[in-house]
C-alpha cells in the first residue's frame, strides 16, 4: 500500500511523505551526529514554533502528504513537542517519531501510551552504559532499553536503528545478541556521513575505513540473518561479475529514491530541503509557503543527475550510494565518492573470499 501511494504520487508530484526536523538540540553529544551543534548557544538560531510547525503540518496535508516523520536532534526535547505531536495526529496524517530513547518516560511515555504514532525508530548506540558514555556522552543504556521495553509492552510499533562506527564496532556480537533479546526489527548501517549540515564539516573521526565497513556489513548480516543473508550476498556477487560496464561519459542516473520526488525534509529554522542530508534549500516554508517550497523542491531533484561513473560501475548493486552521499562526501552530485567505491571494492573482494572458500569445503 505504501509503495503503490509512492508510485501514485510520483507520477502526480504529490509529496506522500515528509520529515519534520523540529530541532537541532539534543540531550546526547554523539561524535557521528550530522546536525547538532553541541557549542551552540541558545537561540543563536531561530527554531520554529509549536503553532509555525502547526500551520506547516496543514499545508502539508492539504497538499497530499499522508506519513509524517518527527525528528531531530532529539524532538522529544522540546517541551511543546505533545503539543506539535498531537496536533499534527489531528490532522489526520500517520506519524512516527525518531528519538534516542532517552526521554520515553514520564508524561511523554504516557502520551504515546494513549496516542500512540505508527511507528517509534529509537537509535542504540551501543550495549552498556559505558558504550554509551564512550558514543554519545551519556551513559543512558539502562534507561534506553528500560523505555524501550516500556513502548514494546504498551503494544507500540518500535523499530532499532543501529549505526556502526570506529567505537561500538568491536562490540558487533554483542549488539546483535542485544536485538535478539529485544525482539525487534532492526535497521543497521555500516556507513557515516560527513557532518555537512553543521560546523567543521569533514569526515567523523569516529567513522570505520572503508574496508573495516565493508567487512562488518557482511559480519552484521551474517549475524543478523545468517546464510539467507550470505546466499543473497552472493547472488549480489553474481550480478557484479556478469554486469557489463558502458563507457557513459555524462551523468545519466537522477535520484532513485523518493526524495524529492514524494518526499521532504523541512529543517528546524522552517527551510525545506529535499533530503535531510544535502544541505540545498528551496526556500523558507513559513515565508514562500509549502506548495510553492515543494515545486521548486520537485523541479531540483529532477535536475539533479548521479555521476556516469556509478551509473556504469559493476559495483552497483552492493554499493550504498546516492546523491546525498555524492554530495556530502564531494561537495557536488556527479563527482563519485572514494568512500563508497573503495568500501564497494573491499565489498566485493570480502564476498570472493568468502565464495571461494565455500567452495573448496563443497568441493573437498
Amino acid at each position: 500500500m505504501v509503495r503503490k501511494l509512492h508510485t501514485e504520487g510520483r507520477k502526480l508530484g504529490i509529496p506522500v511523505s515528509g520529515t519534520f526536523e523540529l530541532t537541532s538540540g539534543c540531550n546526547f553529544n554523539c561524535k557521528m551526529c550530522y546536525i547538532h551543534a553541541h557549542n551552540e548557544k541558545p537561540g543563536e538560531k531561530k527554531e520554529l514554533t509549536a503553532a509555525e510547525w502547526l500551520d506547516i503540518g496543514r499545508q502539508a496535508a492539504q497538499a497530499g502528504t499522508v506519513f509524517l516523520l518527527l525528528t531531530g536532534g532529539e524532538p522529544l526535547l522540546r517541551q511543546d513537542f505533545p503539543e506539535i505531536y498531537t496536533g499534527l495526529k489531528q490532522l489526520g496524517m500517520m506519524i512516527s517519531i525518531n528519538t534516542n530513547g532517552y526521554l520515553l518516560n514520564g508524561k511523554i511515555a504516557e502520551l504515546l501510551e494513549k496516542n500512540p504514532p505508527m511507528r517509534l525508530n529509537v537509535t542504540l548506540y551501543a550495549d552498556s552504559n559505558d558504550g554509551y558514555r564512550k558514543q554519545c556522552g551519556v551513559g543512558a543504556f539502562d534507561r534506553v532499553v528500560r523505555n524501550i521495553r516500556r513502548m514494546k509492552n504498551a503494544g507500540i510499533e518500535t523499530k532499532l536503528n543501529v549505526t556502526f562506527t570506529g567505537e561500538n564496532a568491536d562490540r558487533c556480537e554483542d549488539i546483535a545478541a542485544l536485538v535478539r533479546k529485544l525482539a525487534l526489527h532492526c535497521q543497521s548501517t555500516v556507513y557515516t556521513y560527513p557532518p555537512v549540515r553543521k560546523d567543521g564539516a569533514g569526515a567523523p573521526t569516529v567513522r570505520l575505513s572503508p574496508e573495516q565497513a565493508a567487512r562488518l556489513r557482511i559480519r552484521w548480516d551474517i549475524l543478523r540473518s545468517g546464510s539467507d543473508s550470505m546466499q543473497s550476498a552472493l547472488r549480489q556477487l553474481l550480478q557484479m561479475q556478469t554486469r557489463e560496464c558502458e563507457d557513459i561519459d555524462r551523468p545519466v542516473e537522477g535520484v532513485r529514491c523518493r526524495a524529492g520526488h514524494t518526499a521532504y525534509w523541512i529543517d528546524s529554522q522552517g527551510k525545506m530541503l529535499m533530503c535531510g542530508m544535502i544541505p540545498v534549500s528551496e526556500g523558507s516554508v513559513t515565508e514562500n509557503g509549502f506548495s510553492a517550497c515543494w515545486e521548486k523542491t520537485r523541479a531540483f531533484a529532477q535536475s539533479v543527475r548521479m555521476p556516469a561513473k556509478c551509473t556504469a560501475c559493476r559495483l552497483r548493486p552492493v554499493c550504498c550510494v546516492c546523491p546525498a552521499a555524492c554530495y556530502a562526501e564531494t561537495g557536488e552530485f556527479t563527482q563519485a565518492p572514494r568512500y563508497l567505491c573503495e568500501m564497494s571494492e573491499c565489498l566485493a573482494d570480502e564476498l570472493s573470499r568468502l565464495y571461494q572458500e565455500g567452495s573448496n569445503v563443497r568441493n573437498q
